[in-house]
């Protein structure tokens, strides 16, 4: 039976980048000619809006005739529970949170001692933004960043070099390129959330797995920004505490389902 995997395949690697490339380039381009200022996250929704009708023109353009890729869609939507665990999905997104938490306060106090220079935000307070800002910051970060993302480190990366390198390296290469497009604080936890989401993938054979787990690991993040949780947490040591004895325990576990469970092999 044909899956999305069967459709990813077809995509050409070197089409994708250019053109996500390009767009990068117009985006770019487009606000020095006019002088008008995008701002980021502006320009991250227009380059993600763009790559996701993209991706659905030229997955949708793929053809084998028995099965369209609409059909194949429906079928891994409709499959995605049965073949992963909402349970094991949750717990790796609370787990990367916990992780990202104890490193950010690690790199504070380090930053505090004048160690290293650190200032970044954890989730941020977003109860002062905007309902305009707050829904493009949801439609961006929460809705297209985990679909253009996994379909780009997960369908395309890890799927390509999976076919040329052992699967182990496959999965550490993919992950390290997904890690290092994020910020500085938050290298490490998305390195580490993008080996779990790669074995998600690769144990589930469904694309909609990871994007599942990034949605939920980006959904809670910016419910806790909202909440504005961040400063009450920064302003009591004992929370701070149980947050690193939390992360150590949960992550504890994490690496060692993360052994147990490392692919032989990607199909």
């Amino acid at each position: 039976m044909l899956r999305l995997n069967d459709f990813l395949d077809r995509l050409s690697i070197i089409k994708v980048l250019s053109f996500f490339l390009l767009i990068i380039l117009v985006l770019t381009l487009i606000p020095m000619v006019l002088k008008i200022q995008l701002g980021s996250l502006f320009f991250k929704f227009i380059l993600y809006g763009i790559m996701l009708l993209f991706f659905a023109y030229a997955l949708n353009d793929v053809d084998f005739g028995e099965i369209s890729f609409k059909d194949a869609l429906r079928k891994e939507y409709d499959s995605i529970f049965k073949v992963s665990d909402i349970y094991h999905i949750s717990f790796i997104v609370i787990a990367n949170i916990l992780f990202v938490s104890a490193v950010y306060f690690i790199l504070r106090y380090l930053s505090n001692l004048s160690i290293i220079s650190f200032n970044s935000p954890l989730f941020g307070d977003f109860r002062t933004l905007a309902i305009s800002t707050l829904a493009l910051y949801f439609l961006t970060v929460v809705i297209l960043s985990p679909i253009i993302e996994e379909l780009l480190f997960r369908g395309l990366f890890l799927r390509r070099f999976n076919k040329e390198l052992d699967v182990t390296l496959a999965i550490l290469i993919s992950s390290v390129l997904f890690g290092v497009c994020h910020n500085f604080g938050g290298i490490l936890g998305a390195i580490l959330f993008g080996i779990c989401v790669s074995i998600l993938y690769i144990k589930s054979k469904n694309i909609l797995v990871p994007i599942f787990a990034h949605f939920l690991n980006n959904l809670l993040s910016f419910l806790l920004a909202l909440s504005g949780v961040e400063y009450l947490i920064q302003s009591n040591s004992m929370i701070i505490i149980l947050i690193i004895i939390l992360a150590i325990v949960s992550n504890f576990v994490l690496f060692k389902a993360i052994f147990s469970e490392w692919p032989n092999e990607m199909e």
